[in-house]
């Protein structure tokens, strides 16, 4: 609930530019309220969300708002459950997220260590780096990339 409240303030605030929510156990569905925020927020340039207990849910809705949100530059996500544990597909990541990278040119900074993600998204991240020339620090260390995939990337 405090989450909800939060990100409907945050919406449309018009001063905060740094929001530092790290290791506060937030869960899936509160990270899907706090990526709405970046749907309308103009002034937000930095989000850390490291460690917490965020999902795929949460993976897609970043996503869906980095489509639209040109505004934001830093985004840490280190550290959470960005993919399924259970051996489902990593949907979020790989039908809304790593595509978004490819439109969005104002992220320059994001971090997704430490997340599980497999070969498949070393792949797609492979492949929007052909496209996206702006992100320019990209921290994926300590997931499962072969080492051709970390080479590339």
């Amino acid at each position: 609930a405090r989450t909800g409240i939060m990100a409907k303030v945050l919406a449309y605030n018009n001063s905060l530019t740094t929001l530092h929510l790290s290791r506060k156990a937030i869960e899936d569905t509160a990270g899907v309220e706090i990526a709405r925020i970046l749907h309308t927020n103009t002034t937000l340039r930095k989000l850390e969300l490291e460690f917490n207990r965020l999902g795929q849910l949460t993976a897609k809705e970043f996503g869906l708002a980095l489509l639209r949100n040109n505004t934001l530059r830093y985004l840490d996500l280190e550290s959470n459950q960005l993919t399924s544990d259970d051996g489902e597909t990593p949907t979020g990541m790989l039908k809304h997220f790593i595509p978004a990278l490819k439109k969005n040119t104002a992220l320059l900074s994001l971090n997704l260590g430490n997340n599980k993600l497999d070969a498949e998204i070393g792949r797609a991240f492979d492949d929007v780096l052909d496209y996206n020339y702006t992100l320019i620090d990209f921290e994926f260390g300590f997931n499962n990339f072969t080492m051709d995939q970390v080479r590339s990337i």
